[in-house]
């Protein structure tokens, strides 16, 4: 929430710098309320901003998820096996969240 988007951009940019990015299987980005471009900064929209950093992964990639910090909110649990199908916007657990 209340994030500008030059900050989102920045992030992407430190993971991919870091290499956290080329080890992702997928990405899955919630909701940002009150996100804009920020004042006095030239921004990128937020297709933009992923685009650019997921696209080339060639991994299950979407943003819109009733995840983060918005309502609604649903968890998803740290390290539990999941399968995405960022076409149909789902998150299937394929194991329990607890072991």
């Amino acid at each position: 929430m209340d994030e500008d988007w030059y900050r989102i951009d920045r992030m992407m940019t430190s993971l991919a710098l870091a290499g956290v990015l080329g080890k992702v299987r997928g990405v899955i980005f919630g909701t940002c309320s009150e996100c804009g471009p920020g004042e006095g900064f030239a921004s990128f929209t937020p297709e933009e901003i992923f685009a650019d950093h997921l696209a080339p992964l060639g991994v299950p990639a979407w943003q819109g998820a009733m995840i983060g910090h918005g309502q609604p909110q649903w968890t998803l649990p740290v390290g539990a096996l999941v399968t995405i199908d960022a076409t149909l916007g789902t998150v299937t657990m394929t194991e329990g969240a607890v072991r």
